[in-house]
């Protein structure tokens, strides 16, 4: 006899197996990626002692200064290169050991600064105050309004006045140093060095402490003091030991060993789901290669519209307002993959110190019908039936024309006439040229530093950035009073902002914070992390 219950019971038991054996199959791939990203050089960086960071999807060479996201740089120079004062940026003292100023301080218009002794570059030469000139000044030698060293230093008495002729060489401990293109900029000597401002400047030392300006030493590069003649050299808790410009990998390495923090770090970027932690905008939620998230709680940059205002629109106030009311900020915002956006109509966040520099003016609402009057006042010609190219300095390589926020934008400014396809980023196309014919740019401006001003330069007459400054008086002199006025009143900041917001100067859609994916069996703590625009590398903890 045939037991039937039995013979249906062997027929289901394949049945069962199987499925149990393909649920734990990709339980099993699952798993492997999440645990496993084995890298060509882990022979000679082990990943039990390396933390492996993928910065960005669009490559970058993290010191090529124009053309790569601040908060790489960022990362990387305070790793790498260090700083002149401690990394919280509050203290007058600092016992940092990866700050170079002992005391630092302003006396009215003259800064003051007293390096430690005994602090060394990687190659074990030590650094000096001439070192700190050099290093201002080197990216200026060229005299090309081509990077942003003028801007940071705008408040030095001479930045406006640079000639050649200023120029001389002094010779100190065999090395010979270019000296006295910026006449307020004044080395004492080997410990100390002094500051000639324009107007007083309570954050001064913050504004100059910046990845921007790495202090770097000057026998390390060819002769135009631009390109390293091996790797990058500072004096920061690491050193660079590997560079692969074709992939885009870089590998830094501790330099005291006795201190407890990850040997190596590993720098890589690729749109692949690569690394243990992988950054930052428009991440997927679902996504099987990270088991989890972090935003970082302060503001990071904001984003918005610049205008280019050698062309007829950019220019037309009515244009470049219409936009701004055609926008609801609080829609795009909550189109944020993690709610890392934040609705916003100002250059400075309404959070942290910067609140205290804003505007005091309710975020702009969205008024469709007032913009499509203003449109009304616009020539067709300008702007009917055509489709604005807006090029974008924006750290994704995903097509942003399908990004969420970026459909929520494009929706609503069709709805009063205005098409927009944007560009993902081309590194050799990040702002606008001189006789540039688009009239949109796509981009967004850091809180690297708290000067609650500095952000506002860019927007002055004879910019970095060519074509974004409207050339306005008014806004010059609100600029000059808001810098002259900082450590006396927030009022004057104040004034110029609400200038800027209300003359659309640059039209900001939202802030955002930085948010990372990362791989809990890799990575056990972020540490202490005091600033929204870097990593502090040293501060991350591997699972061990």
């Amino acid at each position: 006899m045939v037991d039937i219950e039995k013979l249906k019971y062997k027929k289901k038991f394949p049945i069962y197996f199987g499925f149990l054996f393909i649920i734990t199959f990709i339980l099993v791939i699952i798993n492997n990626r999440i645990t496993s990203n084995k890298y060509e050089d882990s022979n000679q960086f082990p990943d039990s002692q390396t933390i492996t960071l993928n910065l960005s999807d669009q490559p970058q060479i993290p010191w090529n200064y124009i053309n790569v996201s601040s908060y790489v740089v960022e990362t990387f120079s305070a790793a790498v290169h260090g700083s002149l004062i401690s990394f919280n940026g509050t203290f007058k003292e600092s016992a940092d050991k990866n700050a170079l100023f002992e005391r630092f301080f302003c006396d009215g218009n003259i800064c003051y600064a007293n390096l430690k002794k005994g602090i060394l570059f990687h190659n074990k030469r030590e650094v000096t105050a001439y070192d700190v000139e050099f290093s201002f000044i080197k990216q200026l030698l060229s005299f090309n309004n081509d990077n942003f060293a003028r801007t940071i230093l705008d408040d030095i008495v001479g930045i406006d006045n640079l000639k050649k002729e200023k120029i001389k060489h002094i010779k100190i401990d065999s090395l010979n140093y270019p000296s006295g293109l910026i006449s307020g900029l004044k080395v004492k000597d080997k410990y100390n060095i002094i500051f000639n401002l324009k107007r007083e400047n309570s954050h001064f030392f913050q504004k100059i402490s910046t990845g921007y300006l790495p202090i770097v030493p000057i026998e390390e590069f060819d002769e135009s003091y631009l390109k390293w003649k091996k790797y990058p050299i500072g004096f920061g808790k690491y050193k660079v030991v590997k560079i692969d410009l074709n992939k885009h990998i870089f590998v830094i390495e501790k330099v005291n060993e006795k201190e407890d923090i990850p040997k190596f770090i590993r720098f890589l970027f690729s749109d692949s789901d690569t690394g243990d932690i992988k950054g930052y905008i428009g991440l997927n939620k679902a996504n099987l290669n990270f088991d989890s998230h972090i935003i970082f709680p302060d503001i990071y940059s904001n984003a918005g519209f610049l205008f280019n205002y050698k062309t007829e629109l950019g220019s037309n106030a009515n244009f470049r307002k219409a936009i701004s009311l055609a926008l609801d900020r609080f829609k795009i915002a909550k189109s944020s993959p993690y709610g890392e956006f934040v609705a916003d109509d100002q250059m400075l966040p309404a959070s942290g110190w910067q609140k205290n520099y804003r505007a005091e003016i309710p975020i702009q609402k969205r008024n469709l019908e007032k913009a499509k009057k203003l449109m009304e006042t616009i020539p067709e010609s300008l702007w009917k039936d055509k489709v604005f190219h807006v090029h974008t300095f924006w750290n994704t390589k995903k097509d942003l024309n399908n990004e969420s926020y970026i459909i929520e934008i494009k929706n609503q400014l069709q709805e009063i006439g205005i098409h927009v396809f944007f560009h993902n980023t081309n590194m050799n196309y990040t702002k606008f040229k001189k006789n540039d014919k688009n009239v949109l740019w796509w981009t967004g401006f850091d809180t690297s530093t708290t000067d609650p001003n500095s952000n506002f330069a860019y927007f002055k007459k004879g910019s970095f950035f060519d074509n974004i400054y409207p050339d306005d008086p008014v806004f010059e002199n609100l600029y000059f009073d808001a810098t002259k006025n900082l450590s006396k009143s927030p009022i004057f900041s104040r004034n110029l902002s609400q200038y800027f917001t209300e003359n659309n100067i640059m039209v900001t859609v939202f802030q955002m914070r930085i948010s990372f994916l990362y791989r809990k069996n890799r990575i056990s703590s972020f540490g202490n992390q005091y600033s929204p625009i870097k990593i502090l590398v040293w501060e991350l903890k591997l699972n061990k």
